[in-house]
């Protein structure tokens, strides 16, 4: 089976009334019409990488100046898991995805990783040396005996931090998050923690060199093909929260992504996201702070510990590491089955599909 043969099992969404207004402007910017702008995008769907109109606008191909062979190398995030699931053996998604699970494997392979200090769960299942809990007013006097703020609360089994909490405090039945939010504990509880698996982890602290560039922990994204012969990490980029955002992920306003020289572990190229358009910054947007040349602290020991971790979990061929730089050294935030097509290109600003990545694909989906 070939990369092209797969079929588009999770649809990516968007707002089609967005996509249109940005179809028209662009149309408008361009001068081209928005038939001519339609039909190329239709050719370009037509290739291996599936892109689809929204995808067609985010990486701008509508630019003159890109030669049609490159813009027919961008992937479309909608191929990202069923590309995943068939090069890699998926008896061993729990080993990524159970995140509890996750950092027992990479701490018995002498990895760092974040310090549990609690799983809330209401089913039957314990967690070791972990301490469970499995009620709100277990939660609550778990938060009242805490001495040292913030924690870190994340779900166990989502994607994208999607639910994750720097918890700054507890006061009065009421969470204090993420700046200074405050949230009802109870309600919380009943909407989201006692329907899922929650993590209450010790704050990882970055390096003081990156602290230069954010308050919150950036990661250090490898990008891993687990090949018959050899492991290849075609690209590491680097993730900068911005703000109060307490995570990383790029789809957060105002994040920054950083693609990183595989060389030395300098920033090579930053961008952000404003709506459709991507925007290079050669300094912070808010700091000032010089962002091209940024050497990534304890880079070499980075890449020692990402090739460990690829090679213990050789059957996720297709996997990523998010790894975070601290004053210790380097700590596994996430070992993922899987990695955004987002991202490379976006850090880039070139498509994924080029023949090292088209053969590894082709070749091992069709395994």
């Amino acid at each position: 089976m070939s990369l092209a043969s797969l079929k588009l099992k999770n649809d990516q969404t968007f707002d089609m009334t967005q996509t249109v207004t940005r179809l028209k402007d662009v149309a408008a910017e361009t001068g081209r019409s928005p038939l001519s702008l339609l039909s190329e995008w239709w050719k370009i769907s037509k290739q291996p990488g599936k892109l689809s109109i929204f995808e067609y606008l985010q990486y701008e191909l509508y630019k003159t100046d890109l030669e049609a062979s490159g813009k027919q190398t961008f992937i479309s995030e909608r191929l990202h898991w069923p590309v995943t699931d068939k090069v890699s053996d998926l008896h061993w998604r729990a080993t990524t995805e159970d995140k509890w699970l996750s950092y027992k494997i990479l701490s018995s392979l002498g990895a760092a990783v974040p310090t549990t200090l609690a799983v809330a769960d209401t089913s039957l299942r314990r967690f070791g040396d972990s301490q469970k809990l499995a009620t709100l007013d277990e939660l609550v006097s778990f938060l009242e005996n805490q001495t040292e703020f913030p924690i870190f609360a994340k779900p166990n089994g989502e994607l994208g931090s999607y639910g994750a909490l720097l918890i700054e405090g507890y006061d009065n039945g009421e969470l204090i998050v993420n700046g200074g939010d405050r949230i009802d504990l109870a309600e919380l509880y009943a909407e989201k923690i006692s329907k899922t698996i929650y993590l209450f982890q010790r704050r990882v602290t970055c390096h003081p060199d990156i602290q230069k560039l954010t308050s919150h922990v950036a990661t250090m994204r490898t990008v891993n093909l687990v090949k018959d012969d050899v492991i290849s990490t075609p690209y590491i980029l680097f993730k900068i929260p911005v703000g109060n955002n307490v995570a990383d992920n790029f789809w957060r306003s105002g994040n920054l992504l950083a693609l990183i020289d595989k060389e030395t572990g300098k920033i090579a190229r930053v961008v952000s996201r404003e709506g459709f358009e991507t925007v290079q910054h050669e300094n912070h947007p808010v700091t000032g702070e010089p962002l091209i040349g940024f050497q990534l602290p304890f880079f070499k020991e980075a890449l020692e510990l990402n090739d460990m971790c690829a090679h213990n979990f050789t059957p996720v061929r297709y996997q990523s590491l998010d790894i975070a730089l601290t004053a210790e050294g380097p700590l596994v935030i996430e070992i993922n089955a899987g990695s955004s097509f987002v991202l490379p290109q976006t850090a880039t600003g070139k498509g994924m599909l080029d023949d090292e990545l088209k053969d590894f694909f082709d070749t091992y989906s069709a395994a």
